[in-house]
């Protein structure tokens, strides 16, 4: 098939445009992209598509930068295309960021397409990685320890990204533009080895081809279906784990860790990738090591240890769980007071609950409902000062219902194996200045009802939703 066949079946081989799609080519100057984009204005009535082209001047060649940028703006010209156009300097951005210069220029060339984007609300954005691009990636993955997806290379179709040319070969791309006397830009980068990806396709794979392995190519792209396949099972078993292990609160996703510890390596990797798409939206900046050292945090740290992740994202491990949270906070509470009237109640909106109280004969056999969500206290030994409810404050203590003395709150919630991010959400109700009762859980011992008990103070829970203190 000749380059126009490929491209025709490449599009329609993985979906890649539908009628109506406006599409922004990103135009380098290069013979990729050159070749990309003529194809797509050439075709754009017979598709039904409007064709737009970006480019972004990156500094990184100084005046063949500017050239580049001269030639793609009359080319885009003479073939009545939109461009838009970016000047940024990726050699100072790599160095405030500490970057690579290829990772740098990456960044700031799909942040720039993506702002084009949003300003005509395009449809997709077309790159022009060819057939050698995707082999070379396998390659470079390779070398660098990939995991499964690594092998994967370059993909067709991610998410509005597609790559029409991937299944085309470098030389007859750049036959195709010789034999249409269309003009095209070289990099000069690209002829030196001192970018890894150059020596890779310079250096490495000719001398595997001669040597070792003269169907190099195929080779690289039949290892890429294999694991394609592979993936799609274990990411399918991996979801099915997923729903099983992973629970979901606002702004973090909750592991347990009992669970977690039984599943096939190969699921822990992807079921732990899950967790961090679903607080990250993508895994962009996660590559297969912090895959691997969050794993192997979960399995092997102690309780109350944290781990820092791409993005901000912190992970704790809790008694029995592990909880990833978003953008690096806690869904600690913060601070609150509120005057609890008797009778009465009072809303407690961070803690999602309302407390209840109210006074009741007691029962002359102690033949109280037991309820973690109710207290009965003596209300005489409570005193006559207004009911507060809280959460906790740094020194507090009190005496635990069946405690010799009396403990620390942080001491108790420690032993009651409360999560570090629940611990601000529990109401502690206080009368006087002491802790009389620690809301869902315990109350204190000087205010136990006994046989001169002549007032019951009853304190319920009224959970509306968000209160699982039980649930830890």
């Amino acid at each position: 098939m000749n380059v126009n066949e490929i491209f025709l079946s490449t599009l329609k081989k993985y979906n890649m445009i539908q009628k109506g799609d406006k599409i922004i080519v990103g135009v380098s100057g290069g013979p990729d992209s050159v070749c990309l984009l003529h194809l797509l204005v050439t075709l754009q009535g017979e598709l039904n598509i409007y064709v737009y082209a970006a480019h972004l001047d990156h500094m990184i060649r100084g005046d063949e930068s500017g050239q580049d940028a001269e030639f793609v703006e009359k080319l885009c010209k003479s073939w009545n295309i939109e461009l838009f156009t970016e000047r940024l300097d990726v050699p100072s951005y790599a160095s405030a960021k500490g970057l690579s210069m290829e990772d740098a220029a990456r960044r700031v060339r799909y942040d720039f397409f993506k702002r084009v984007r949003s300003e005509i609300k395009a449809d997709k954005i077309a790159t022009g990685h060819n057939r050698d691009d995707h082999e070379e990636t396998i390659l470079m993955n390779i070398l660098r320890g990939s995991g499964l997806e690594g092998l994967l290379g370059i993909e067709p179709v991610r998410d509005f990204y597609i790559r029409p040319l991937i299944e085309i070969p470098r030389e007859e791309i750049e036959e195709y533009l010789n034999q249409n006397n269309i003009p095209f830009r070289i990099d000069s980068t690209n002829l030196t080895t001192d970018y890894f990806r150059n020596s890779i396709r310079l250096e490495l794979m000719p001398l595997i081809e001669q040597k070792y392995c003269p169907h190099l190519g195929k080779s690289l792209r039949r290892l890429s279906e294999i694991a394609r396949r592979d993936l799609s099972f274990i990411k399918e078993e991996a979801q099915k784990a997923s729903r099983d292990v992973l629970d979901f609160e606002p702004f973090c996703v909750i592991i347990n860790i009992g669970k977690f510890l039984n599943l096939h390596e190969a699921i822990k990797y992807y079921v732990a990738r899950f967790a961090i798409e679903k607080i990250a939206g993508d895994t962009k900046d996660f590559e297969e090591k912090h895959t691997a050292l969050l794993v192997k945090f979960i399995e092997e740290s102690e309780t109350g240890k944290i781990i820092d992740l791409p993005k901000g994202i912190i992970g704790i491990k809790e008694y029995g769980r592990f909880v990833l949270y978003a953008d690096g906070k806690d869904t600690d509470v913060p601070d609150y007071i509120y005057e609890l009237s008797v009778p009465g109640k009072v809303a407690i909106a961070e803690s999602g609950v309302t407390i209840e109280a109210d006074i009741i004969p007691p029962d002359p056999n102690f033949n109280m409902p037991i309820d973690p969500n109710t207290a009965y206290l003596d209300f005489d030994k409570v005193g006559n000062c207004n009911l507060i409810a809280r959460n906790r404050r740094a020194g507090d203590k009190f005496k635990p219902l069946g405690a010799d003395g009396f403990k620390k709150i942080k001491e108790f919630f420690i032993d009651e194996k409360i999560p570090r991010r629940k611990r601000n959400k529990i109401p502690i109700v206080e009368s006087c200045g002491n802790i009389i009762w620690v809301a869902g859980m315990r109350i204190d011992d000087r205010f136990k009802l006994d046989d001169r008990t002549k007032k019951v103070l009853r304190l319920r829970i009224i959970n509306e939703g968000n209160f699982d203190i039980l649930d830890r």
